[in-house]
């Protein structure tokens, strides 16, 4: 069986023909339902109307000083939801009584049985009128081209219900009140779908006497998702303005995130979510895991803006839904886990969903020359900064190993410190120290076996096990190595030669100059 239809309220009226022309001089409750249309020509038709009928006073029994007057007092009696008189009746006295009962009285400037009939028509078929309602939504979306703009024509559309546009637990735009659930009211949820995965939702909260209203509030709703995206891919498209916004956000970000609790305190500072970060589809609140993806090879500086829009290119295909930031010498991403009673499970599954994320885009960042590091997951903005700081280092320990390397920070350690050696220039004095050894064609592979066994410990089954290779094969490297003047059986000399070996080996990786 067919749930029957909610009538018509009285703010649903005023925003379609002939009403939405009309002038609410008092209007203490636009969510009251109109139940019928009453024109009244005579005040016998006035005492007889139900209660939540909107009444219409025709010219003749508007006019003269105490016909307004009397339709009031006789409205409140009968409890209807309106009066509407045309605008020869009208005096400040009116209003000023309108005021005092408590009941809606609207001015209309058409012929009063024309209006009325056009409202019996809208109340008697409520599907109708909302449909053109809903149309006339539509139309006012379309010419949106901001959030702002969009969650305004929402909030104006459905009041006074409140719309807002939520991201995580973040207020992105519209009112914060949409968000907080009622007692004995419903909520009604529209996903918003980027590139086939969530990126927000619009939410509204209906108070226990609206909840019939829920269907027609979902449609509405509905009619905003494409206007969202469609601000949403224009904001993406202007990738310039966009990339140094986000890198003027990212940068205030990081400035609340370290000014005002200083640096170096074990327990990370507590910082307020700023509401712009939703603006820009951040999602801070909850813990963080973020991604800094490098170039292979260090450079001087700031990587070259068409290198910035490739990487750009290549993360938007692959993670759409994650930020990417430019910041000095890399790129910046991250993950956003919500807040969750089981803090260690929540970070478990967030683990399993950046190893697939990363797989997705370790092909583009081995065809780009990149690597990529990724740091802990911490709570809140600061916890943030933390992770891209535990991420950067994560990434120059994967430029060892080639071009597409992921690395995590926690396996890393203290090899962190290996990392930001400067092992060019370590690389010259092996040029001028062991030049015998520089300058045999076999060099890589005696390096590479020194390394092995000084990593080991001097443990030659280890080493050779290491290499993959024989364990007198590795004693013949040795020794060759030896009398090329790599000598590291002192002590003095075997932690010098120790970093000199990694410096070189990390230099020989496969795929770089």
């Amino acid at each position: 069986m067919r749930p029957p239809l909610a009538p018509l309220e009285l703010g649903e009226l005023l925003r379609v023909e002939p009403l939405a022309l009309a002038t609410a001089v008092h209007l203490p409750d636009p969510a009251r339902p109109v139940h019928e249309v009453v024109l009244a020509q005579t005040f016998d038709r006035l005492h007889r109307a139900a209660p939540h009928s909107l009444v219409v006073l025709h010219d003749e029994a508007a006019t003269g000083g105490w016909a307004l007057a009397a339709a009031l007092h006789a409205g409140w009696e009968r409890n209807v939801s309106a009066v509407v008189v045309p605008e020869a009746a009208m005096s400040s006295s009116s209003a000023v009584l309108a005021d005092r009962l408590g009941i809606a009285l609207l001015v209309i400037s058409d012929e009063p049985v024309d209006v009325a009939l056009t409202l019996a028509g809208q109340v008697s078929a409520p599907q109708a009128a909302r449909a053109l309602r809903v149309a006339l939504c539509a139309e006012r979306l379309a010419g949106q081209s901001s959030i702002r703009g969009v969650l305004g024509v929402l909030n104006s559309e459905l009041a006074p219900l409140p719309v807002a546009l939520v991201t995580g637990e973040t207020v992105v735009a519209g009112r914060a009140a949409g968000a907080e659930e009622k007692p004995d009211g419903a909520t009604v949820r529209v996903e918003i779908n980027a590139a086939g995965r969530p990126w927000a939702e619009l939410v509204a909260a209906l108070p226990a006497k609206s909840t019939a209203a829920a269907g027609h509030v979902e449609s509405v709703l509905r009619l905003a998702r494409l206007p969202l995206l469609a601000v949403w891919a224009q904001t993406r498209m202007n990738s310039s303005a966009q990339a140094a916004q986000e890198q003027a956000a990212f940068g205030l970000l990081r400035r609340l995130a370290t000014e005002p609790a200083g640096t170096g305190q074990a327990l990370l500072p507590e910082v307020d979510v700023p509401s712009w970060t939703g603006e820009l589809g951040w999602r801070v609140e909850g813990r963080n895991r973020a991604v800094w993806i490098s170039p292979l090879q260090d450079g001087d500086g700031v990587p070259a803006d068409e290198l910035t829009q490739l990487v750009r290119a290549a993360w938007q295909r692959h993670r759409p839904d994650w930020p990417l930031v430019a910041d000095s010498d890399g790129w910046i991403s991250w993950q956003n886990i919500p807040d969750s009673e089981d803090a260690a499970d929540g970070d478990a599954s967030g683990a399993v969903a950046m190893r697939r994320a990363l797989g997705s885009v370790s092909r583009a960042a081995e065809s780009h020359a990149l690597v990529l590091g990724v740091g802990g997951a911490h709570a809140g903005v600061a916890g943030l900064m933390r992770s891209v700081t535990e991420a950067r280092l994560a990434a120059h320990v994967a430029r060892d190993t080639g071009p597409g390397s992921v690395q995590w920070f926690d396996q890393v350690g203290a090899r962190a410190a290996l990392a930001w050696l400067p092992r060019r220039q370590i690389a010259e004095v092996a040029d001028l120290c062991l030049t015998d050894l520089m300058g045999a064609r076999d060099r890589e592979a005696l390096v590479d076996t020194v390394l092995a066994v000084l990593d080991c410990g001097g443990s030659l089954s280890q080493a050779s096990a290491r290499l993959g290779v024989h364990r007198n094969t590795v004693l013949a490297r040795i020794a060759r190595a030896k009398e090329l003047g790599l000598v590291f059986d002192d002590p003095s000399w075997r932690l010098a030669l120790h970093v000199l070996c990694y410096s070189l080996s990390s230099l020989w990786v496969s795929g770089r100059s």
